[in-house]
């Protein structure tokens, strides 16, 4: 019996560590038009590379736009390093958001990882905007990050 009340209680706390909430160092909302362009400019502060004309703070960058909202859908493209990807984001829970890693993993893989999560918010049909939120997870401070267009 008290097996059982040991192995109960060691799940509670394993569900409860998975289950913890996610502190996301960046936050920001894009509103953004059809075809209009959100950068997110990442500075990696661990690798010094050269600048270049085309990206001369040193920058990797992540580009995003919509292209079509049909049936309540919205058809994200999204740009990384050079990787175009595209997706189809609905409301609802499991397709309302994406998740790309920006930065491998390090030594320390449970702590050290660096993702952005994409959530499609919502979309105004009379001004035929999306509403897209960008969390950035980075625990172990490894990225400078800067967005545009910004806020209003």
């Amino acid at each position: 019996m008290s097996r059982l009340l040991f192995v109960f209680g060691i799940s509670i706390l394993f569900v409860g560590h998975l289950c913890a909430a996610v502190k996301y160092e960046y936050r920001h909302q894009f509103v953004l038009k059809k075809d209009e362009l959100g950068f997110v400019y990442i500075n990696r502060k661990e690798v010094t590379k050269k600048a270049t004309t085309e990206n001369p703070m040193n920058d990797y960058l992540l580009k995003l736009r919509w292209t079509l909202f049909a049936n309540n859908q919205l058809f994200l493209l999204v740009n990384y390093r050079g990787h175009p990807y595209q997706y189809v984001l609905k409301k609802n829970y499991p397709l309302e958001s994406v998740t790309l890693p920006l930065l491998p993993d390090s030594i320390n893989k449970m702590d050290a990882k660096v993702f952005i999560k994409i959530v499609f918010n919502d979309f105004s049909q009379s001004n035929r905007e999306a509403i897209l939120d960008i969390f950035i997870e980075d625990n172990q401070e490894r990225i400078q990050v800067e967005f545009k267009p910004k806020k209003n």
